[in-house]
């Protein structure tokens, strides 16, 4: 009990330390704390669906083994905190402070004195900087392709050490406090990020998230996005070529007015057969004509070169061969034909210059007969239907002649033609089969690439980031400062508890009876000072009392009672306490002696010892022994030593000891000789210049008498449901 007793008082006594220590520094890490900048954190989660998500696996009822699962977590854990991943980041969140960020005023992309520290020190990038559009994506985008293409893998190339120096929010020790972390068995990704600067720590979020993304597509459907980029180039390329060849086709067509080569060709070999069959016709006409109409004007002979010369039928022959002919041409040449009227008349003015050409032969009287006598009649109407012949069949070997030519060069057109055609037409043939086999073969890694997407994860945001308001330095603040208060009280209980367990001083009445190992028959206070000094007679009054009170309990009936004062070193106060005690006594009607080294004339301590005799300080005339009381002082034991006489031949041995120095081993050894020298008689500790709360361990509550320090020492002396009020009831 009395060691609870003790840690109470103990705490009691460095009742201030742990008041003000503690507060002090606590406020001190306030302070300081206060000063560094607030933290603010952004969240966000996302759902990947690789173990629970709905593939190909899944719904044919193959089941993965938590190892691959955990594997493929993995994979994506490291995905996202990879150095090519941050790296991107680092450069995209660099352009765009720099592209969004205001020197003059806080966004919700960076504090404005963050944007000036990073700013000022990219003078040299200042120019890859692009803010000419009137949209800031496109200058994001821009400046941030700038960024890629002026980067070179050199120390001194600033670009290179965005992400490699000591640039704050954008290098790799800064990105690398992001904290990713899967919950739980799921298949959510949780990522949290914390920072200064609330835009930074948002806009990192957002770019990490995007560009995680892109890496993790790149990685998973990179080889067939490859592949599927390849064939697209490839479609397009022989795409293009296959439009040049069909282009060429159907401009050498227009060139050479070909529609259909191979129908034409039928219709040029067609009519080169009809004109083949007409022109031998016309020929056998023509020759048969020419035949008949010569051995007919052989039969007339000179006649016929009579008629021949006649100038009417020459006229008429002649327009007979033009009209002929002209309808030859019409014939043979229908494009070129004029409308059917004209025709007509064509006909009908033949007829006319026919029948002209008859009545002409019918005027000429002496070609009716021969010479002979014979009629001539039926010769020379054969030999003008000859003539006729002839003359059609003539005009008409001269048009076909012509058509000869024309056909030839007809068979010249379409000759080359048809080579040509067959070549461009293998050409577009070739393309477009190569075309076709791009086309398959895209479809084909279109389709394995849609069956990777149905077994692999389809990325999800669950809880998109969100711009933080409040910063989590406030709670952390208080933390620290509670903290710090906690740490700061534990550390003054333990050092002043070491110091109390560790101190010789005999400050207090547990510690001299725990190291001395005497009992404590009375404590004395130090002169106090400042509000509590008008209380130092009173406690001097109180100490002195409760000395005395329990001094009587050790006198002896009928002799003089004796009380050594001694002390180990000079200065213990044993004066006045001889006084303070001396006068007491007085008060209390008790005669008393004072006997004290220092008023003798001896010339060193030990002679007042050796001279003193406490036989003749018994008065024979006082019949009252017992009121008579002697109180000797001796010098310290330190100058002199005492006798066992001196020490058992009185009522009573007190042993001063100043509080405040330290009971050293010597001190010890000095009271356990004294101890055993005064055998039966009590040796008591005297505690001087103590503390007012170490005397209310012997002299009880001493003033002032306010609640508070009666409901301390209520609490000390384990009162707790003491009632110390008195009782009416007397």
């Amino acid at each position: 009990m009395k060691y609870i007793t003790y840690f109470i008082k103990f705490f009691y006594r460095i009742r201030f330390w742990l008041l003000i220590a503690p507060v002090i520094v606590a406020l001190l890490v306030y302070w300081k704390t206060n000063k560094t900048p607030r933290n603010y954190t952004a969240n966000c989660s996302i759902y990947t669906g690789i173990i629970t998500g709905v593939n190909i696996l899944s719904e044919s009822g193959i089941t993965t083994t938590s190892y691959t699962q955990g594997s493929m977590m993995d994979n994506l854990l490291n995905i996202i905190t990879s150095d090519q991943t941050l790296k991107q980041v680092s450069l995209r969140l660099y352009a765009r402070i720099m592209v969004y960020g205001d020197p003059n005023k806080d966004n919700t992309y960076v504090n404005a004195s963050n944007y000036r520290y990073l700013h000022d020190r990219g003078a040299s990038i200042h120019h890859l900087i692009d803010k000419s559009s009137e949209k800031d994506s496109i200058n994001e985008q821009r400046t941030y392709e700038n960024l890629l293409a002026y980067e070179t893998n050199d120390p001194s190339n600033y670009v290179y050490g965005i992400y490699q120096w000591n640039l704050p929010y954008v290098n790799r020790e800064s990105l690398q406090k992001i904290d990713v972390k899967r919950i739980g068995n799921s298949d959510v990704l949780s990522i949290s990020y914390s920072s200064n600067d609330p835009g930074i720590v948002y806009q990192t979020l957002l770019i990490l998230i995007d560009e995680f993304n892109k890496q993790y597509q790149e990685l998973r459907f990179g080889e067939t996005n490859h592949v599927i980029e390849y064939f697209r180039k490839e479609l397009a390329i022989i795409g293009k070529d296959l439009q040049n060849a069909e282009d060429t086709l159907t401009n050498y067509r227009v060139k050479k007015q070909v529609i259909n080569y191979e129908e034409e060709t039928k219709a040029v070999a067609a009519l080169n057969r009809d004109y083949e069959l007409q022109y031998w016709q016309s020929l056998n006409e023509y020759n048969v004509s020419d035949s008949i109409k010569r051995e007919l004007e052989e039969r007339m002979q000179l006649h016929s070169e009579i008629v021949q010369n006649n100038s009417s039928f020459i006229f008429h022959n002649n327009k007979i061969s033009e009209i002929d002919e002209k309808l030859a041409i019409a014939k043979y040449y229908p494009d070129n034909t004029i409308s059917r009227v004209p025709i007509d008349s064509l006909n009908q003015e033949l007829e006319l210059h026919k029948r002209a050409l008859s009545k002409a032969l019918e005027k000429m009287d002496y070609l009716k007969y021969s010479k002979e006598g014979i009629s001539n009649a039926s010769v020379i109407e054969e030999w003008l239907k000859q003539v006729i012949s002839y003359k059609k069949a003539e005009a008409e070997l001269k048009v076909l002649n012509l058509r000869k030519i024309h056909m030839a060069q007809k068979y010249s057109h379409f000759a080359p033609i048809g080579s040509t055609l067959t070549r461009k037409e293998r050409v577009v043939n070739i393309n477009e089969r190569k075309y076709m086999a791009i086309l398959d073969a895209l479809n084909a890694a279109l389709l394995k690439q849609k069956s990777i997407q149905m077994n692999s994860a389809s990325l999800k945001v669950m809880n998109a980031p969100y711009y933080p308001l409040v910063s989590m330095a406030a709670s952390k603040h208080k933390l620290l400062t509670i903290g710090a208060y906690i740490a700061a009280l534990i550390f003054t209980i333990f050092f002043f508890l070491i110091i109390e367990i560790l101190d010789h001083t005999l400050h207090n009445v547990f510690k001299a009876e725990q190291l001395t190992g005497s009992k404590v028959l009375g404590v004395f206070t130090r002169q106090l000072s400042f509000a509590a000094r008008r209380y130092n007679k009173t406690y001097t009054t109180l100490s002195t009392q409760t000395l005395c009170n329990s001094s009587v309990t050790y006198f002896k009936p009928d002799q003089s009672n004796i009380i050594n004062l001694i002390s180990n070193e000079p200065g213990e106060g044993k004066s006045y306490i001889m006084e303070q005690i001396a006068q007491q006594f007085t008060d209390r009607g008790f005669d008393v002696t004072q006997l004290s080294w220092q008023n003798e004339f001896q010339t060193d301590t030990q002679s007042f010892i050796q001279s003193l005799n406490l036989e003749e300080l018994d008065d024979p005339e006082k019949t009252t022994l017992k009121d008579r009381i002697i109180i000797v002082e001796y010098p310290s034991l330190k100058d002199a030593a005492l006798t066992a006489n001196i020490l058992q031949n009185v009522s009573l041995n007190l042993q001063v000891v100043d509080s405040r120095r330290t009971w050293k081993n010597t001190d010890q050894q000095l009271f356990e000789r004294t101890r055993e020298m005064c055998n039966k008689t009590p040796l008591f500790l005297v505690l001087n210049y103590t503390k007012r709360d170490a005397a209310e361990d012997i002299n009880g509550l001493m003033p002032p008498y306010n609640f508070f320090r009666k409901l301390l020492y209520r609490l000390a002396q384990l009162g707790l449901t003491a009632n110390d009020k008195p009782s009416r009831n007397v």
